[in-house]
């Protein structure tokens, strides 16, 4: 299967493929409802491993951080560029706090834009819904397929990208796999 590279991406592009997202709050009722009852049916962990457990939560609902961590885990998995991966950092209760802090409409859209990933990005790779429930291998077809697509799709998926990187890259534990000694202001301190 052929990888697509991520193009680069800006905080205006971000912004604005977001904010675009909007649309998509209106599914996260359905989106919330089916990924409940798909565990309450299925009472195992998805096919990508054991369940992620759930931290206190300041933004995000349960069902949206399983979401977002299964993004993060695809765009920055354990062992790729770096042994370092999204979930041995907890990327995705980092950016829940962070959202908070976030235009309340982006934060929405946000919202929007995960509740697309889990019911019908799938769609576009040919796999079932819901997203955080694929094997890691099926979750790099669909972000590939999204990033094919064009469009809102590939919005999303570079929103995800965005974000995940820019909260990965900033944490302290990530700098020396990049070579980077942290900020100048700290080197007195040391």
């Amino acid at each position: 299967m052929k990888t697509i590279e991520l193009p680069a991406f800006t905080r205006r592009v971000f912004l604005n493929r977001t904010l675009q997202a909007l649309g998509a709050v209106a599914a996260m009722p359905l989106a919330s409802s089916l990924a409940e009852s798909a565990v309450a049916e299925s009472g195992e962990a998805g096919a990508s491993g054991p369940a992620t457990a759930v931290p206190e939560l300041q933004f995000l609902n349960a069902d949206e951080y399983r979401v977002l961590d299964a993004v993060s885990d695809t765009l920055i998995p354990h062992g790729g560029a770096f042994e370092l991966g999204a979930r041995d950092v907890g990327l995705a209760g980092r950016i829940d706090r962070y959202l908070l802090k976030m235009d309340p409409t982006v934060a929405q859209g946000f919202r929007g834009a995960l509740a697309f990933v889990e019911q019908k990005a799938p769609e576009l790779a040919g796999k079932a819904a819901p997203f955080s429930r694929l094997s890691e291998d099926d979750r790099t077809a669909v972000c590939n397929a999204m990033l094919q697509a064009g469009g809102l799709p590939a919005g999303i998926l570079l929103a995800m990208k965005y974000v995940s990187m820019s909260h990965f890259y900033t944490l302290d534990q990530t700098w020396k796999f990049t070579g980077y000694d942290g900020p100048m202001l700290l080197e007195e301190a040391r």
